[in-house]
């Protein structure tokens, strides 16, 4: 995956966001952080294609994605979203997928629509239909919000075993202390710019900061 975002914006020559660029390799996880209304949405945004006006260039091969909001065809059970992201994406592990429905404790309602799930249910749908697809690269968009405990445990074990089988994933998340425990590099954005990128101790050279953790280094630039 490689970004190049010269400007991006929801209305033409109106930019959000400004030279972002970063890229992610397979078998690693990059993590995306910044305050609310850094830009992370909006370069989502450009990755899924849905930004109304960009310029420069993103290649990001086969991905699946796991959106913040859960996106589904209200009138489609689970099981027919299942047939439909497998008939589309060529993948049908069923192994796999018997595996994640037990796994999510979603075998008993898969004739169920999705939109009577639950939000924490709904999430855990989203994100079975992600890896089912088994593509290239992961794009996950704040994908602990509405999960239990249980959840969140799994489904870090899930993005490690991604990781291991060469999937590039980038994760946006603004929970630092799960990023920092996950990802092998980070792309930091605030105000519609990337503030720094790369390791945790090249983000700590790039600033300047003593902070030890992701936490402390944003503490530092906030009060500075």
């Amino acid at each position: 995956m490689d970004v190049h975002i010269q400007q991006a914006g929801y209305e033409a020559r109106q930019a959000v966001i400004e030279e972002i660029e970063f890229d992610v390799r397979p078998g690693e996880i990059v993590g995306m952080i910044g305050s609310n209304g850094a830009g992370k949405s909006t370069t989502v945004s450009c990755l899924t294609g849905t930004i109304p006006w960009m310029r420069g260039t993103v290649d990001i091969g086969r991905y699946a994605y796991i959106p913040e909001q859960p996106v589904y065809y209200d009138y489609l059970t689970l099981a027919e979203h299942i047939a439909l992201v497998s008939e589309l994406s060529g993948v049908s592990d069923q192994t796999r997928t018997a595996m994640l429905l037990r796994m999510f404790r979603l075998e008993s309602v898969q004739d169920d629509y999705i939109a009577s799930f639950s939000k924490g249910m709904k999430q855990k749908a989203m994100i079975l239909l992600a890896l089912i697809q088994e593509a290239g690269y992961l794009l996950v968009d704040e994908p602990f919000v509405g999960l239990d405990a249980t959840t969140t445990i799994q489904l870090l074990r899930l993005l490690e075993e991604e990781r291991r089988r060469g999937t590039g994933v980038l994760l946006v998340t603004h929970v630092l202390d799960t990023a920092e425990r996950l990802c092998d590099r980070f792309v930091w954005i605030d105000n519609g710019r990337m503030l720094a990128s790369g390791t945790k101790q090249a983000i700590r050279a790039e600033l300047g900061t003593d902070g030890a953790s992701l936490f402390e280094m944003m503490e530092d630039v906030v009060m500075r």
